[in-house]
């Protein structure tokens, strides 16, 4: 099936600081999603981004039918944001709302919890395809109450049904609701968070996408600027994608075929006549007026490509020896085979990879020139210092040293420090060229990732939650680092969690830092600074304090 053409934009709207909204958009793999924070202030944030990571990590792995795939990826974020808000009194309650779906051959299949929709579009209309997990929006789908009384109803905020209040069973009956339908080539499918359907009724919304069918960037944005106008009250997000035949049959009920100009809204949701005001001018301004007003835009779009391309490495890994590499299988049946983790990187060469099945390595690893280290399966693979006296009095403890020049890769790995047996640096990389996917790493540590002076990596999709530094750059060293979260565990000190030597260079692209206000980053310049704020998403409120 093509890649349907997509586009999305979040807003914080007019009366909000904060956007605890979140997109979800994969073309090439056909997933599409919003996530609607619920708890207040960083509180919210912090459980859209929760849920985004997990989400993006269970899809990541083909495994399920696509309906078993959407109920588990929601049931494992609703399950990680429970566990969450249950070690800080600031994050209580916390929670949120998703609406997903993957396109796949020609099908639609749509997970959802709450009061964000998925709507599906065709030449002759639209349709809800979600139903609101809320008191008044049951109520409008039984066409007990009209759309517009509805949106005006004081108790329309209300859900019953969340991501995150309690722990859930994939398999629960009436949690996850799953709606499985035929996307035709003449249709388009459009998910938004309640900030665009509280505020601009589904007429509107519906003329809209048909004005700018073939422009989905137009699209997004007619409809963001829809919800402003009428007011904006809350966070608002739009994830659209059409497919091939869409747009050309949609011009086929028009009389030229050309798009208008979007409607003016009244404060009441109503529409107006357009006026000469509301034509942008200058489109290229609107769109940078999009990118500066919306971290998190920034956040969803390079968490995508970061994730998406450290997991195609992954799915790609070889199975058998090719061309001269070979994968060392630690506990498998691979082309070379081992029990022990240290024998299978004695005996690897630049160009092997040592795969690891699930499980604890109680060990520490150096690998060498062009040797990577990559689990089976993304998250399943976890390193711990072990608990032998001898080794514990041994000094500075390095769970995995990448020492080679010719580009060694780091994925999927695990790595866990304790008081009991503390890890110093979880990945120290002293050569060129490096690529870290995957790894995350938890626990007291000096350094979550060490750059030794003149190394160079790349890190995408990773999540830290270390009591120290996450990212320790020594001099001349070099760090590209998309897509990653970064979360100050509780009761750690308040210390940037990113260090910067002299001469080095850090390029931080939306990631999401959470718990360390303003300041992420030390050893760098004012307006180095700017530039990585600017670029990456910041939650600043503490998780906890107590």
């Amino acid at each position: 099936m093509p890649v349907l053409q997509a586009a999305y934009r979040t807003d914080p709207g007019r009366v909000r600081t904060n956007n605890e909204d979140v997109p979800l958009v994969d073309t090439e793999r056909g997933v599409y999603g919003v996530i609607d924070g619920v708890g207040g202030q960083a509180a919210g944030e912090f459980a859209a981004a929760i849920a985004y990571d997990v989400i993006l990590q269970r899809l990541a792995r083909p495994l399920g039918t696509p309906s078993e795939r959407v109920r588990e990826a929601i049931a494992l974020a609703n399950n990680e944001i429970f566990r969450r808000a249950g070690t800080s009194g600031e994050l209580a309650g916390m929670t949120c709302v998703v609406t997903l779906a993957i396109v796949n051959d020609g099908r639609l299949t749509i997970g959802h919890v709450g009061d964000s929709r998925l709507y599906k579009l065709g030449p002759e209309g639209m349709q809800k395809l979600t139903h609101d997990h809320s008191p008044v929006g049951e109520r409008e789908d039984a066409q007990e109450i009209a759309e517009i009384d509805a949106m005006r109803h004081p108790r329309r905020h209300e859900v019953f049904r969340d991501v995150g209040g309690a722990l859930r069973d994939k398999d629960e009956d009436d949690y996850v609701e799953v709606v499985e339908d035929v996307l035709e080539r003449d249709t388009a499918i459009l998910l938004c968070t309640d900030g665009l359907t509280d505020m601009v009724p589904s007429t509107t919304i519906e003329r809209l996408v048909h004005r700018h069918a073939g422009a989905p960037n137009a699209v997004v944005e007619a409809l963001v600027s829809a919800a402003n106008d009428a007011g904006g009250r809350d966070n608002v997000t739009v994830v659209y994608a059409e497919r091939p035949d869409f747009a050309r049959a949609v011009r086929g009920r028009s009389p030229n075929g050309a798009p208008a100009a979007p409607p003016r809204l009244s404060d009441n949701g109503v529409d107006s006549e357009p006026t000469e005001q509301r034509v942008e001018a200058n489109p290229a301004a609107s769109f940078f007026r999009w990118i500066v007003h919306s971290r998190t835009t920034w956040f969803a779009l390079g968490a995508i490509a970061g994730v998406l391309g450290a997991l195609l490495l992954v799915w790609r890994t070889p199975d058998t020896e090719i061309g001269g590499a070979r994968t060392i299988g630690v506990g498998s049946s691979a082309s070379f085979t081992s029990s022990s983790l240290a024998a299978a990187a004695s005996a690897a060469r630049a160009g092997d990879v040592l795969r690891l099945e699930p499980g604890m390595y109680a060990e520490r690893v150096t690998l060498g020139d062009g040797v990577s280290l990559v689990a089976r399966v993304p998250g399943s693979v976890t390193f711990v210092r072990p608990s032998l006296p001898g080794d514990v009095s041994n000094g500075e403890w390095v769970a995995i040293t990448a020492s080679g020049d010719l580009g060694a890769r780091i994925s999927g790995i695990r790595i866990e420090s304790t008081l009991e047996l503390p890890i110093d640096v979880g990945i120290r990389v002293t050569g060129q060229s490096g690529a870290l996917d995957l790894v995350e790493l938890s626990g007291p540590m000096r350094a979550g990732i060490e750059l030794a002076p003149g190394a160079s990596a790349t890190l995408n999709g990773g999540r830290f939650s270390v009591t120290a530094t996450a990212l320790l750059l020594g001099e001349r060293a070099q760090l590209a680092a998309d897509g990653n979260v970064i979360l100050r565990p509780v009761r750690a000190p308040a210390a940037p969690p990113v260090t910067v030597g002299e001469g080095a260079e850090a390029i931080l692209r939306q990631n999401v830092f959470v718990g360390y206000g303003s300041d992420v980053v030390k050893g760098v310049s004012a307006s180095d600074r700017q530039q990585i704020l600017a670029a990456n998403v910041i939650v600043s409120a503490e998780p906890s304090l107590r």
